[in-house]
C-alpha cells in the first residue's frame, strides 16, 4: 500500500515485512514475498518470582502475496505463523500459531478491502507506545488481530483510516453470558511535518458485543519525532455493562544515536471506584535499551517496574534476527 505515513510509524530499529524477500515474481504481475523472524528471550518475563528466570525462543513465518488484476485493482493476501520452541510445550496443538490469514483487494495503491484474520483497527493507536521487545500497551486489552473480520483501510496524502467488522463465528452455537458476539472498531489517523520534526495523531473506537453485555472503549493519541528522539503518548477509556469502567494512560520516549535507541515508558490502568479491590489494575514504569548489530540483528534488554499491589518487577535480555 502507498503510504506518506512519517510519525505515525513508531520510529522501530526494523520492521519485519521490510526485510521481506521476493521468491517469485512473473510478468503477470504476480509476486510473492516471505520474510520472518527469530527470537530468544531469557529473563524474569512473567514477574511470578524474581528468583525464577527462564527462557523463551519463538520464531515467525510470513508470506505476502499479490496478483494484479489491471492498472487499478491487485489481489492481495497474507499468511504469517509464530512457532513456539519450548520443550514443554512439545504436546500442545497451539505450539504452531496463525498470527495472519487473510486475502482481499487493492485498489488504487490506496485502499484495501480484506477478509481473514487481519490486524484490529484499534492497533492504530496502541503503536504509539507499543514499541518495547518484551511487554508494552499493558493499559488496552484489545485484541492485536481479529479472526473473522472483514476489514478496509485507506492510506494516502497523510491519513490513514481503517475500519473493521468481526463476527466470531466460533461463537455462533453459544449462549454462554459473556461470550463475544461480533466487534467492530474503527480508526482515523493523520500525519504531517510540523516544524523540523513530524506529527502524528490518532483516533480509535471498538465495540465488542457480548452476550449479556457490551464493552465501548475510545482513546485518543500524539506522537513526535525529531532528530533521533520519539515520544509517544496515548489516553483512552473503556466501559464494559457487567463489569468495570475504566481509565488507560500510556507514554513513551526514546533516543536513537548510532546503533543504540535508549527508552522510557509509563502504562497506567485505573478502574472506576465501584470495584472491589485495588483500582490500579496496571502501572508499569519501563527502562529499555536496544543495540543493532546489523541492519536485521538486535540485542535489547529491559526492565519493568511493577507498582501494583503484589506484584514483582520483570525484566529480560532477548536476541532477535530478521529475515
Amino acid at each position: 500500500m502507498k503510504k506518506t505515513i512519517l510519525a505515525l510509524t513508531i520510529p522501530a530499529l526494523f520492521a519485519t515485512s521490510a526485510n521481506a524477500a521476493t521468491v517469485y515474481s512473473a510478468e503477470d504481475g504476480t509476486q510473492v514475498d516471505v520474510y520472518g523472524r527469530i527470537q530468544y528471550d531469557i529473563g524474569e518475563l512473567n514477574g511470578a518470582d524474581n528468583e525464577d528466570i527462564g527462557g523463551d525462543g519463538s520464531a515467525r513465518l510470513g508470506v505476502n502475496v499479490k496478483y494484479n488484476l489491471n492498472q487499478d485493482v491487485d489481489l492481495i493476501g497474507k499468511l504469517e505463523w509464530q512457532v513456539t520452541a519450548e520443550t514443554a510445550n512439545d504436546a500442545n496443538t497451539q505450539d504452531i500459531n496463525s498470527r495472519y490469514a487473510w486475502a482481499g483487494f487493492r485498489f488504487m495503491d490506496t485502499t484495501d478491502l480484506t477478509f481473514g484474520k487481519s490486524e484490529n483497527p484499534y492497533v492504530q493507536l496502541s503503536d504509539f507506545t507499543d514499541i518495547f521487545e518484551l511487554g508494552g500497551a499493558a493499559a488496552y486489552d484489545h485484541g492485536f488481530r481479529i479472526d473473522d473480520q472483514v476489514r478496509v483501510s485507506y492510506a494516502d496524502q497523510g491519513f490513514d483510516l481503517r475500519a473493521a467488522y468481526a463476527f466470531a463465528d466460533e461463537n455462533r452455537l453459544s449462549d454462554a453470558v459473556g461470550t463475544p458476539e461480533n466487534q467492530y472498531s474503527l480508526s482515523a489517523g493523520y500525519a504531517l511535518a510540523a516544524g523540523p520534526g513530524d506529527l502524528g495523531l490518532a483516533a480509535a473506537y471498538e465495540q465488542i458485543n457480548f452476550n449479556g453485555g457490551d464493552l465501548d472503549k475510545w482513546g485518543l493519541g500524539v506522537n513526535y519525532a525529531i532528530d533521533g528522539f520519539y515520544f509517544g503518548v496515548t489516553y483512552g477509556q473503556s466501559d464494559q455493562t457487567t463489569t468495570l469502567d475504566a481509565d488507560q494512560w500510556e507514554a513513551v520516549g526514546t533516543y536513537t544515536v548510532d546503533a543504540w535507541t535508549l527508552g522510557l515508558g509509563f502504562n497506567f490502568k485505573k478502574a472506576d471506584s465501584d470495584i472491589v479491590g485495588p483500582r490500579v489494575l496496571v502501572e508499569d514504569y519501563i527502562l529499555a535499551a536496544k543495540y543493532a548489530l546489523n541492519a536485521k540483528t538486535k540485542l535489547y534488554g529491559e526492565y519493568y517496574i511493577d507498582e501494583t499491589v503484589n506484584a514483582n518487577d520483570r525484566y529480560g535480555v532477548g536476541i532477535q534476527y530478521n529475515f
